[in-house]
């Protein structure tokens, strides 16, 4: 039976479509932003604008609670921002320690794994991984890489800077 040149176009990019949905690179494509505030709110997402507009290069920080799939941005120690993160499925793993971000890329950054745009992406001290604008399905789901909601990585990455520590715990009791 022959199948026409659409249908099996088709079945290609439905079949692509997991490899797609679980690299750590995939762009959340409904996190777009708004005119009225910058930052479009994400399920899970806040911001706190008192706190977030004392932010300077040297006074913010990020933590990343791998248990709770979240990051929080810091402001002289109160949480200014917190997101929705998306970090390494089963078999992959998300570094934990103390990082600082070594490498900052707004836009134009591929994975070299899986050839997907990496938006707003922050390096972790020089490893492979990294902080970036991604599709975040509410579980674990990245190669190792925190993914985040592309407003939220947004403002992540334009209240941080070369240098900015990033810790990542298994649990984090401070948020």
């Amino acid at each position: 039976m022959k199948r026409s040149l659409s249908t099996l176009l088709l079945v290609a990019v439905i079949g692509a479509l997991p490899l797609a949905l679980t690299s750590c690179g995939t762009i959340d494509q409904n996190a777009s932003l708004t005119k009225k505030s910058n930052y479009k709110r994400v399920s899970g997402s806040r911001i706190n604008h008192m706190a977030l507009k004392g932010a300077t290069k040297s006074n913010t920080r990020v933590v990343v609670d791998i248990a709770d799939q979240k990051a929080f941005l810091l402001v002289n120690g109160k949480i200014a921002a917190t997101s929705p993160v998306s970090t390494a499925r089963a078999g992959k793993r998300t570094p934990r320690g103390t990082f600082s971000i070594s490498q900052k890329v707004r836009s134009g950054k591929i994975s070299t794994i899986y050839k997907v745009e990496m938006p707003y992406w922050m390096r972790l001290s020089g490893t492979v991984f990294g902080l970036h604008a991604g599709y975040l399905p509410g579980y674990p789901a990245s190669a190792g890489c925190i993914r985040m909601p592309a407003s939220m990585a947004r403002l992540f990455y334009d209240h941080t800077s070369y240098g900015t520590r990033v810790s990542i715990y298994s649990s984090w009791s401070g948020g």
